[in-house]
């Protein structure tokens, strides 16, 4: 029934509990219900005694048939599609797939993580209904090395895909984080497991916070798409369908090029390009300049010693250095 009655609240209109109760053959008691639930787990739901129920616009549960009508046949077919409701983490599903059936192309998208993770076992929150939890399994040959760069290529083609669907001032933190306002707004995580040698399989874990409005347990500053206050697409279906159709395109050029044929335009949105960065890595931290990406995809880091490219770590700003 929740399906049923965000599809009538998708206008962003008011409607009472009454005559949404009356649209789905229901009390207005078991409306009241439903919503209730969903906005305990911080759906933005704004009601209005006296005017009812009204939800953003485009904000709609995830449906794979409504993902797949709006993609070109060809890609429609190019993965294996599977949603889920609640699962630990898309990332972990799609690995137990793989493992089940064999390795193939195919895509996990969820309502709800409850292990939600990022870079280095972060959590990752994944409240229901309100942002993408999304994973693509691509098989890989020439082992992990020839993976330099990809996950710059991932974040890069989100911000694109984020643009076409309306938002923009997007930036990319070296190496898998999009910002937005200078918040983060999404993040990839990527998973090899095979033969890192030879033939293996990649698991592209992607997510973007969408409608999540408050979260006290995230301990940096983020934000979503509802909250950045543009006008551009909350359907989720749509979003992942636009990002996905650039994705396909990506990886076709990445397999053919390698991460060079995107460095430039990686460096064209780069937020902290030409920022005095700290990068930690275990005990190791370094200080310098951010100079963009090496052709590999590695930071270039300009330092007292001189120029150093940097292929893991975390970067931050350096404290009286933000510009």
């Amino acid at each position: 029934m929740l399906h049923a009655i965000l599809a009538l609240l998708a206008d962003g209109q008011f409607h009472s509990g009454e005559k949404l109760g009356e649209q789905l053959g229901v009390s207005r008691a078991a409306i009241w219900k439903s919503l209730q639930r969903l906005e305990e787990q911080g759906f933005p739901i704004h009601r209005v005694r006296g005017k009812g129920y009204r939800i953003p616009t485009g904000a709609v549960l995830l449906n794979s048939d409504a993902i797949q009508a709006s993609l070109e046949p060809s890609l429609s077919e190019h993965w294996e599609w599977h949603l889920r409701q609640q699962i630990d983490s898309t990332n972990a599903e799609a690995q137990r797939l793989v493992a089940e059936a064999g390795v193939r192309r195919l895509v996990v998208v969820a309502e709800q993580q409850t292990a939600g993770r990022g870079r280095r076992g972060r959590a990752w929150s994944s409240p229901f209904g309100q942002n993408l939890y999304m994973s693509f399994v691509e098989p890989v040959s020439g082992g992990a090395q020839g993976l330099e760069g990809l996950s710059l290529v991932v974040g890069l083609t989100l911000v694109q895909a984020l643009e076409a669907c309306g938002y923009h001032g997007c930036g990319l933190k070296w190496p898998n984080d999009v910002l937005l306002n200078g918040a983060k707004l999404a993040g990839v995580l990527l998973e090899i497991s095979g033969d890192l040698t030879a033939d293996a399989v990649v698991v592209i874990g992607v997510g973007v916070n969408v409608l999540m409005d408050a979260d006290e347990s995230i301990d940096q500053q983020w934000t979503s798409l509802h909250r950045s206050g543009q006008k551009g697409v909350l359907d989720r279906n749509h979003l992942i369908s636009v990002f996905a159709e650039r994705l396909a395109g990506s990886l076709a050029v990445f397999s053919r090029e390698g991460f060079s044929a995107f460095r430039q335009e990686w460096q064209d949105y780069d937020a902290w390009r030409s920022a005095e960065v700290r990068v930690v890595s275990g005990s190791n931290v370094l200080a310098g300049r951010s100079l963009g990406v090496s052709a590999q995809g590695a930071l270039r880091l300009l330092t007292e010693s001189g120029e150093i490219d940097v292929s893991g770590g975390e970067v931050s700003l350096r404290l009286g250095h933000a510009s």
